[in-house]
């Protein structure tokens, strides 16, 4: 059970609120009726046993912490939903327990709360300038994993851990992770829950920052992970990058680092950076250079039902302004929703996917089940005994052959997931997944 001792959370609660003081009173003024609207909303789940979408997720228990109330709230949670997700699948996938990377695991607020505290008002510098294009061979193999950085736990091998050994048996040039190390993206996690397991490509290693990787200012990721031997190749000093060959531009981009620290980082944002003119100047030489553009970022372009709102994501806004006058990107990944799902084209023919699902538990995503966007959604058991609403986690690869792109999702155990020719041969049924 993903239990704090008496030392650690005497400890992270100090910390928490020692850097709360030290923030200005304008500053604590702002984040207030995030943490208030946040604690309501876990004080309703309690009262009704139904969590709303959480707009500020990591804030959930942050006022329990702050006021002291922590010890009343984790016994209810524990009641509640306990380590087995006893409150079942909240409508996204999410595991309604307290067990290890679950919904409540309290370590989510109070060590990633902590941290971004401290950190509210620090960050690493953006490095100036932008990356040349990476040439690639013209038949390359490419394999992309998103929130991977768990390290192992449990009593078997993680997700992540079985992910790690099955990647190199598919020979990949090239690896690259969309972002996300838990809790914080600290260094002790950078080494001990990702780089130290990362599955190298004979080519070279890509990583995105994200927004867990900036809670601590994002100077482990630029001077740990994009400094770092792992990494550094090509990449460094940048967390951005773009890789090119005949057929194909692939453009990495860095859709933390701007994103507004006050909302957590979780809403994607290229910012006023040397990003976006690196963006548009791509995408007009890969127009003219009849290229098609394969984008990554960490945070969706779209939101996780595919749904097209009224009002765009910033994201999205800022990509298609990029794109405005020339060819769409042909595909477009991202992780930060820990799910795998392949939506249906765009209007503008852009085939969007969601690799997020490379480690942390997740369950069936039942608002995902009659979405008319929504082409594949992973909905297989991973007949976990310590998880039994679990889902299978996985990645995804790409073969580039010339102007040609196959692609494929595997999940965990080394299976092919889903391909958009032959669909998903495992034929797994979604029945049994939302119930203990």
């Amino acid at each position: 059970m993903t239990l704090l001792t008496a030392a650690q959370r005497e400890e992270c609660i100090a910390r928490m609120k020692a850097a709360w003081n030290a923030l200005p009173t304008e500053e604590q003024a702002r984040l207030k009726p995030m943490l208030d609207e946040a604690h309501g909303q876990l004080g309703d789940y309690l009262k009704t046993g139904q969590l709303a979408q959480p707009r500020f997720r990591p804030l959930l228990r942050l006022k329990s912490f702050l006021i002291g109330d922590w010890d009343g709230h984790n016994q209810r949670l524990l009641q509640q939903s306990g380590e087995a997700g006893r409150g079942g699948v909240g409508p996204r996938g999410e595991i309604l327990g307290t067990g290890k990377f679950q919904e409540f695991d309290p370590f989510w607020e109070l060590l990633s709360g902590t941290v971004w505290l401290e950190n509210l008002l620090h960050k690493h510098p953006f490095p100036p300038g932008a990356p040349n294009p990476v040439l690639i061979p013209d038949v390359v193999t490419i394999a992309m994993v998103s929130d991977f950085g768990t390290g192992n736990f449990g009593a078997g091998d993680s997700p992540s851990t079985k992910i790690s050994k099955f990647i190199p048996r598919l020979n990949p040039h090239i690896t690259i992770h969309l972002g996300d190390v838990y809790y914080a993206g600290t260094s002790a996690e950078q080494s001990s829950r990702f780089t130290s397991i990362w599955p190298r490509g004979s080519f070279g290693s890509f990583a995105l920052n994200s927004n867990h990787d900036m809670y601590c200012g994002g100077g482990p990721y630029f001077n740990e992970v994009v400094g770092g031997p792992v990494f550094n190749t090509y990449q460094s000093p940048y967390s951005f990058f773009a890789l090119e060959n005949s057929n194909w531009m692939i453009i990495g981009l860095d859709s933390a680092y701007h994103a507004d620290v006050l909302t957590l980082y979780l809403d994607g944002s290229l910012g006023d950076s040397a990003q976006l003119p690196f963006l548009r100047s791509l995408a007009q030489r890969a127009a003219q250079e009849n290229k098609k553009v394969i984008l990554l970022t960490h945070h969706n372009g779209i939101p996780e039902t595919g749904i097209q709102s009224p009002i765009p994501l910033r994201l999205s806004t800022e990509v298609s302004s990029a794109f405005e006058g020339t060819v769409p990107p042909a595909y477009w990944f991202w992780g930060h929703v820990h799910a795998g799902i392949a939506y249906k084209p765009l209007a503008n023919g852009t085939l969007c996917r969601c690799i997020g699902h490379g480690a942390l538990p997740w369950g069936f995503a039942n608002e995902l089940q009659n979405d008319a966007r929504v082409a594949w959604f992973e909905t297989c058991s991973a007949n976990d005994p310590e998880n039994k609403l679990r889902v299978l986690n996985g990645f995804a690869v790409l073969q580039l052959d010339g102007p040609n792109l196959a692609e494929t999702f595997y999940d965990e155990d080394g299976r092919v997931a889903w391909t958009p020719e032959g669909g998903d041969p495992r034929n797994c049924p979604p029945e049994g997944l939302l119930t203990l």
